[in-house]
């Protein structure tokens, strides 16, 4: 359908503003995807990897003799003054501090009675039974021990069950977790799926996932890009009269990382001489980013002088308003 020349004139005014938003959209929006994804990773591993991990040291340090050895080295002292806790001593001693001052030797005395009493007892230590103030010694307990310390440890962590599950003994242990894992009522609906989607993605198993095709899908009159993922389910080869129907999965438009898992037979696919990130930048853009290689010429050069023909008519549209206006 052709527009008239002042509605073509109209429509073109009224889309330029428009294309510019889109296109700001389209330049700024894959930044601000990468960064948002990028900050939720690295929030996602400071607070449930490298936290929790930098508690734990700082805890087996705050909490046990030889801890108490480490900090002493570094000049901390648990049990000095600047780490009292008055509040959390027994009633008896807190009135005492109270009344006579923390410096006062018979409260010294007593305070020194208490905390060996409760030390010799046992080899973990309860800060506030011994009247030290939690937060100011884990303040200079983190000051000693810098955060990274929990990242470095965490890919140790990483590397060292990536060394041991590759071993026959490693293997054995991880099939019993995941067996005793999917025992569990609620968690085995969701266990095991989340388990292969990260084998996908992550794992060193290779996939037949390089191979680009053109596929008829939904129906033989209409094709789609797939990508073959395996040679198929036997029974439905055996039930076909030994037709090879492999295994595809196609992607959809304009998020790729969903589709469909569907099963056609191989003599109707057409090998495409295009890599996966060139399949998937089709898929995403709706087919408009094709490969240099796969484009057609003629269709380019059709489109490209019907677009120079609505230029010109626009430029004679406007010549034409402004003699009139003249």
């Amino acid at each position: 359908m052709v527009l008239p020349k002042k509605r073509r004139k109209k429509a073109k005014a009224k889309r330029r503003p428009q294309g510019f938003f889109l296109r700001g959209v389209v330049t700024i929006l894959p930044i601000v995807l990468t960064l948002f994804i990028f900050m939720t990773v690295l929030g996602f591993a400071q607070d449930y990897v490298t936290t929790p991990i930098n508690r734990t040291i700082y805890w087996s340090i705050e909490r046990n003799y030889l801890g108490w050895k480490l900090l002493e080295r570094r000049n901390i002292h648990p049990l000095d003054d600047e780490f009292l806790s008055v509040d959390s001593l027994p009633a008896e001693l807190s009135t005492l501090a109270n009344r006579e001052g923390i410096s006062d030797p018979s409260f010294q005395n007593s305070l020194k009675a208490h905390r060996e009493a409760l030390m010799n007892d046992s080899f973990f230590y309860d800060l506030e039974e011994l009247g030290i103030n939690e937060r100011q010694l884990r303040k200079d307990t983190s000051a000693m021990v810098p955060p990274a310390v929990g990242i470095l440890l965490s890919i140790l962590v990483v590397l060292v069950l990536g060394s041991l599950t590759s071993g026959f003994v490693g293997r054995r242990v991880i099939a019993s977790v995941d067996r005793g894992v999917q025992q569990i009522p609620i968690v085995r609906s969701v266990y095991p799926y989340t388990k292969q989607l990260v084998e996908f993605f992550l794992s060193d198993t290779e996939f037949e996932f390089d191979t680009v095709v053109a596929a008829p899908y939904p129906n033989e009159n209409i094709y789609a890009i797939a990508f073959v993922t395996s040679e198929g389910l036997k029974t439905i080869n055996e039930a076909l009269g030994g037709k090879r129907m492999v295994s595809m999965f196609v992607p959809t438009s304009p998020m790729p990382m969903t589709g469909y898992t569907v099963f056609i037979d191989a003599d109707s696919l057409i090998p495409l001489p295009i890599s996966v990130d060139e399949a998937l930048r089709v898929t995403v853009s709706a087919g408009v980013l094709i490969p240099p290689q796969e484009r057609v010429e003629e269709l380019e050069g059709a489109l490209g002088e019907l677009g120079a023909q609505f230029d010109t008519d626009d430029d004679e549209d406007d010549e034409d308003e402004r003699e009139r206006t003249a």
